[in-house]
């Protein structure tokens, strides 16, 4: 446990040190703003680009991890969509934002640190997971805002449009894409794309903390505590089962459990705000996840690791 507290702190110290510079005024809450959008429309889709289109997927384990983390997001996703009854008719946007609080995961915090807890396996099999499964996610929330969200896009054709105008999932698919077509050199493209990848990292981190809100999470506390649970207690465990039940390798499904500990990303918020989803309880819910993530997800790693 000590040593996985030891591997994670680095992550959890650039949080605290986004949530200072915002605090101390160093950087202003709009200036910070800028950056994440910045991360969310040109960083972030270069990462998972460079990512998705170099990942390894033929390795023995990939195949099993693969089908284990899809398979326990899919369980996630139908339990958060199997609570929506509980919401009022008109409360459709707070739903959403406790369905992404839910399902949605930080990958970047695992990813920094998971060269000294899994070995080097464990940013191959993260890096692996990275494209499918960011792409499953934010269409399936990109869906869930368009029919519930304050906006009310409900048709067809307005859900396609958000759908291809969501720069992680361009991101993702045109990885994608590359990967299935072997295309791994673009020249100078790439060096370009490397270079955006490697900032996206330390950038998003520190955006979590500079985003952190203490009066949100205080304002909406049942549904915070909902999505908290979900995320923090409820996913890790189902990961770890979806992968262990498909016959990954306990290695692999230390992983998947360590992906289902993260919390919720900060991307979510940026969603919830261009698409009508309760912004400030998106907000609320990534907060709190984030704070309780430093308890929650080194005894997760550390159960699953046995």
């Amino acid at each position: 446990m000590n040593n996985v507290i030891g591997e994670l702190l680095p992550v959890f110290i650039l949080i605290v040190i986004g949530w200072s510079a915002r605090a101390a005024g160093i950087v202003s809450a709009e200036g910070f703003g800028a950056v994440n959008r910045f991360g969310y429309f040109v960083l972030y889709p270069a990462f998972l680009f460079t990512l998705s289109s170099s990942a390894d997927l033929s390795g023995g384990e990939a195949g099993p991890f693969i089908l284990g983390i899809l398979l326990g997001f899919g369980v996630m996703i139908a339990l958060s969509l199997a609570t929506r009854p509980f919401y009022p008719k008109d409360d459709g946007p707070a739903f959403t934002s406790v369905f992404q609080g839910s399902v949605r995961w930080n990958g970047f915090v695992l990813l920094a640190a998971a060269p000294s807890l899994y070995g080097p396996s464990g940013p191959h099999l993260i890096g692996v997971a990275f494209g499918p499964l960011v792409l499953v996610v934010n269409l399936i929330c990109v869906i869930v805002l368009a029919r519930w969200g304050r906006n009310g896009a409900n048709s067809a054709r307005a859900i396609i449009d958000q759908i291809i105008a969501n720069p992680l999932i361009l991101g993702c698919a045109a990885g994608l894409t590359a990967q299935a077509f072997h295309v791994r050199d673009l020249g100078p493209v790439s060096d370009v794309l490397d270079l955006l990848g490697q900032a996206a990292m330390p950038i998003a981190i520190i955006c979590v903390g500079a985003g952190l809100d203490f009066r949100a999470v205080r304002a909406a506390r049942v549904k915070v505590a909902v999505a908290s649970a979900a995320k923090l207690i409820v996913a890790p465990a189902v990961m770890w089962a979806a992968a262990t039940l498909v016959g990954a390798s306990p290695l692999a499904a230390a992983v998947a459990a360590g992906v289902g500990s993260t919390p919720t990303a900060a991307a979510g918020y940026t969603l919830a705000r261009e698409m009508g989803g309760d912004a400030q309880l998106m907000a609320a819910i990534i907060t709190a996840t984030t704070l309780l993530s430093f308890i929650t997800m080194p005894i997760a790693i550390a159960l699953a690791l046995g």
